[in-house]
């Protein structure tokens, strides 16, 4: 009995150890996994160069749902918004409503709104999120090096401002609600120097309505 008690103990004692091996061993990848390499630094380095707001919007020539190639270059001259995004990212989801509405309101003072999904396993999901969400604007196909260029975009959603100039004039990394969104617009509107036909901010009735749950 008393050999049989002390084997139990010791098997346990063994299982117990195995388990710390495991945990330490797991903390151990997951460090190295966070841990910023090279190229994290480099991302770090673009975007700040990005936020300086002297830098050039990077141009791009992307697929789009249709299977049509888009080049940055059709909206020289306007006032421009440029969103990552994907379909799994849930604050992507919940500020896209708003990003319509303010699209829908502003395009005819010329704004173009392209959103760029980083999409990959999901993209067969695209179509259906698109006509559920109403969204009018053009949708592109993101890939490695877009994303690299406009400064590694390790934040979903991250959203570009591009006056007419094409000059990059604010960065958003995360949600954006439609009132904020919809003053960075009215600026890069006002650029343009269309003050007269500008529509009214949206009040405090037309907020509620479409506020992101």
């Amino acid at each position: 009995m008393k050999r049989g008690t002390l084997s139990r103990k010791g098997i346990g004692t063994v299982t117990l150890v195995l388990a710390l091996v495991v945990v330490l061993a797991g903390a151990f990848l997951l460090y190295r996994v966070l841990q910023p390499g090279p190229e994290a630094g480099k991302d770090r380095e673009g975007m700040a160069g990005l936020l300086s707001g002297s830098r050039s919007a990077p141009p791009f020539s992307l697929e789009d749902t249709n299977g049509n190639i888009y080049s940055s270059a059709q909206f020289a001259g306007k006032p421009a918004v440029i969103n990552f995004f994907a379909t799994w990212c849930p604050p992507c989801r919940e500020e896209i409503p708003g990003f319509v509405e303010v699209y829908n309101r502003h395009k005819v003072n010329g704004l173009e709104l392209i959103g760029i999904s980083l999409d990959t396993d999901t993209r067969e999901n695209l179509p259906g999120f698109l006509m559920n969400n109403k969204i009018g604007y053009r949708i592109l196909f993101g890939d490695l090096a877009t994303t690299r260029s406009y400064g590694g975009v390790s934040v979903l959603p991250t959203t570009f401002f591009v006056g007419k100039d094409g000059k990059i004039k604010n960065v958003h990394v995360g949600y954006m609600d439609k009132e904020a969104f919809d003053k960075e617009v009215r600026d890069l509107v006002r650029e343009r120097g269309r003050k007269g036909v500008l529509p009214p901010p949206p009040g405090p009735a037309s907020a509620g309505q479409v506020s992101p749950r």
